[in-house]
């Protein structure tokens, strides 16, 4: 990653690199809004947004030749996340680091993974704080708290394919632009999901549809890839629409030496980010009872 010679009390060292390439299977999520680039910047605390909608204008049709006199704009909802400060930090005697001269950088990826964790935790499960009161903390809304309610899919028993079916249909009915849908699931209901199509085969050469092992659904409202994930509630289910969500830094994951004042080597590695859903018409939520 980098070596010790690198460190200075005044500089600080981008992780953005590092964190979008660790932990990929335990951040399906941030890894996967960094892979696609769904990042964007913050310049507050608060990152305010409009949420994003389509016109149903039912008739466009137009006189050959006619000016044009009428123009459209969509009400559009004033959203807002609040930036939420993860830290982490590592220390390491003088000791240890002449008996290992990498050991701190190990350290430092260790940290850094743990951040990565932690933020993919508050991406899905996240409660919003607006660290007015003790203990100051700002704290993000995770996917679960924007879903839409109107898309929520009640499930009593295991899940069925009919329930695959409605949670597609409630996002298809908001008439949203077009994106791929993902669904966030533990093992429980993964396995679920496993159940309903283990003796279904697709002939197509992707052998990654149906099958014994479900990663993709075909349905008549759009194909729903499925992401095994340890840090999605074993009660629910999470639907998404990737063209309505994005990670948002107000500072990338870096890190940052602290002033020596005794035998050893500290810094941490810290990120200020929260997560932007540009509609809650485009998530959705099945809870099973």
């Amino acid at each position: 990653m980098f070596k010790s010679t690198n460190f200075t009390d005044a500089e600080s060292i981008s992780l953005a690199k590092e964190i979008a390439l660790i932990g990929v299977q335990a951040t399906p999520l941030t890894s996967m809004l960094m892979a696609k680039g769904n990042i964007e910047k913050a310049l507050s605390t608060v990152y305010s947004f409009r949420e994003k909608t389509l016109d149903n204008t039912e008739d466009l049709s137009a006189v050959e030749g006619a000016d044009t006199t009428e123009f459209f704009e969509t009400a559009r909802a004033e959203l807002n996340n609040i930036l939420e400060i993860f830290k982490k930090g590592a220390s390491i005697s003088g000791t240890a680091l002449s008996m290992k001269s990498n050991q701190f950088a190990e350290e430092v990826n260790d940290r850094l993974l743990e951040l990565k964790i932690n933020i993919e935790k508050k991406l899905i499960n996240g409660l919003r704080n607006d660290g007015s009161t003790t203990p100051f903390k700002r704290q993000l809304s995770g996917l679960i708290q924007f879903a839409d309610s109107s898309n929520a899919v009640d499930v009593t028993g295991d899940v069925t394919e009919e329930h695959v079916k409605e949670v597609m249909r409630n996002l298809w009915n908001q008439d949203l632009a077009e994106g791929s849908f993902y669904a966030l699931v533990g093992a429980d209901i993964k396995e679920q999901i496993d159940t309903i199509y283990k003796d279904r085969y697709s002939y197509q050469h992707k052998t990654n549809s149906f099958g014994l092992i479900v990663d993709e659904i075909a349905t008549n409202y759009g194909n729903l890839q499925f992401v095994l994930s340890k840090h999605v509630p074993a009660d629910k289910m999470v639907v998404f629409n990737d063209a309505y969500v994005d990670l948002v830094y107000l500072r990338e994951p870096h890190f940052e030496p602290l002033a020596k004042t005794g035998d050893s080597i500290k810094g941490h590695v810290i990120a200020e980010a929260t997560l932007k859903v540009g509609s809650p018409k485009g998530v959705a939520v099945v809870t099973v009872a």
